[in-house]
């Protein structure tokens, strides 16, 4: 047998390696790119972890409102920059109006300024130019005038008919974790275009984060009036501004990412709980919650009690972005995604949304219960990540696991549906105790005649 040549290395000489096609290594380098890291800096993301993101990607893409670096330049660039030819172009118009002492160029040289703090907070760092600068004031403008007319009354066909009509999915793509803009940018315009409220429709002008939930609670229950003001320097975009707010407010507050225990950061199983069918089975009744907030669930001598829920077709976009914003940022907590998860393990089948509809915890819009099942199994998928430490529902399942391999309440549960689950079957109980009764006093009184002495 013959000996197999020893194969030559070639050695690097420089940067260029002999014997190899340089190009085609330079196009293998170009894809290159870093890991998806938690970067607590980060809080604009164009883009997700592929695993979150490939589930549903139609659920983080906007439908008619394209901002961000992400979207927006690609919108503009598409129009060939004809600005009269772009939806926005009104809007800025419009904030140009109300503010004419203020030009467009001072609004590009305000968001210029804002240079190191943009790039900052990009997970892709853009590249600031003119062109990216001008989408952002676009953008700014837009969503500006946007909560201003709708704040003013004036949000109208006569004013802007495409806005007016599409104003139900418009709200929608302003929560999306990709569709977002920096809210000291959004700040920086607003302080801008209300100067000294110079030709405004109000004499009282709100601020930016008042004028935002005004907006947005016509359309979502936020805890407005129950939780601590959240800063306006210390709000990322809209999505963390909204989140925030749609939080139960009795729950503490998420804790600081720790280095000292690392391998809690990440949990690959996690405790399950059975389905609503199996726990009315065993005796746990359900009751719906008036206190708004996601992941306000409690568990108390035997009733589940849950915030109420409308599913309509918007449901399952809100709930996967602001999940996707619990995933990537840090400090955030996981509401969302605990309750997503817990509400995969409860609904199974149609026929846990059936009890769930019944006691008025969940009302559907969506047209099937089958449509309903589907969704919040589809929920957590591909979901790896939640901070041990802010999982806020894990005393909930214990309790749960708890409650269901008790004998007594197994026994209890099964006595409950055997005997006492219809008015029939209450009276036939009650008619069996009662010839149960009258057959014993006879039995008695027959002995007692019989042995008593004459």
């Amino acid at each position: 047998m013959s000996e197999r040549p020893e194969r030559e290395i070639q050695v690097p000489r420089g940067d260029r390696m002999e014997g190899f096609d340089q190009d085609f290594i330079n196009r293998i380098k170009t894809g290159f790119k870093p890991l998806f890291v938690r970067n607590p800096l980060t809080t604009v993301y164009q883009q997700l972890p592929s695993a979150i993101y490939n589930v549903k990607p139609g659920d983080y893409q906007p439908r008619s409102l394209m901002l961000g670096f992400a979207w927006g330049l690609h919108f503009f660039l598409l129009n060939n920059i004809g600005l009269e030819d772009l939806h926005c172009s009104a809007h800025m118009a419009s904030i140009l109006s109300r503010n004419p002492s203020i030009t467009f160029e001072n609004y590009l040289a305000a968001m210029n300024g804002l240079r190191r703090e943009i790039e900052a907070c990009h997970l892709v760092k853009p590249k600031v130019d003119i062109t990216n600068l001008i989408v952002l004031v676009l953008n700014c403008c837009q969503i500006i005038d946007l909560l201003l007319l709708f704040h003013e009354g004036r949000l109208t066909s006569e004013v802007d008919r495409i806005c007016s009509s599409e104003i139900n999915t418009w709200w929608v793509d302003l929560l999306l974790i990709m569709n977002q803009v920096p809210f000291f940018a959004l700040q920086k315009m607003y302080d801008m275009v209300v100067g000294d409220h110079h030709n405004m429709a109000a004499q009282q002008i709100p601020s930016l984060v008042d004028l935002s939930l005004h907006f947005f609670e016509q359309f979502l229950d936020l805890n407005k009036d129950l939780a601590p003001p959240l800063e306006s320097n210390s709000i990322h975009h809209l999505l963390h501004l909204v989140h925030y707010y749609l939080l139960p407010q009795n729950n503490p507050p998420p804790s600081p990412p720790s280095s000292k225990k690392p391998s809690h950061h990440i949990r690959l199983i996690r405790e399950s709980i059975p389905s609503a069918r199996r726990l009315k089975e065993v005796g746990v009744r359900f009751r719906a919650k008036n206190d708004p907030g996601f992941s306000n669930i409690t568990f108390h001598k035997g009733v589940l009690q849950l915030p109420f829920l409308r599913i309509d077709n918007n449901t399952e976009i809100i709930l996967r972005n602001m999940v996707a914003w619990e995933q990537c940022h840090f400090n955030v907590g996981g509401y969302f995604t605990s309750y997503c998860i817990f509400m995969d393990y409860l609904v199974n089948a149609v026929e846990d949304v059936h009890i769930l509809q019944n006691e008025r915890i969940i009302e559907q819009r969506l047209g099937s219960e089958e449509q309903v099942a589907s969704l919040f199994n589809g929920l957590s998928t591909n979901i790896a990540y939640i901070a041990y430490e802010n999982d806020f529902l894990l005393g909930l399942y214990r309790d749960l696991n708890n409650y269901c391999g008790n004998r007594f309440n197994l026994w209890r549960a099964k006595l409950l549906v055997d005997y006492f689950s219809s008015p029939w079957a209450i009276i036939s109980v009650i008619a069996a105790i009662f010839l149960l009764l009258m057959t014993a006093i006879q039995t008695f009184y027959t002995a007692y005649a019989y042995h008593r002495p004459h």
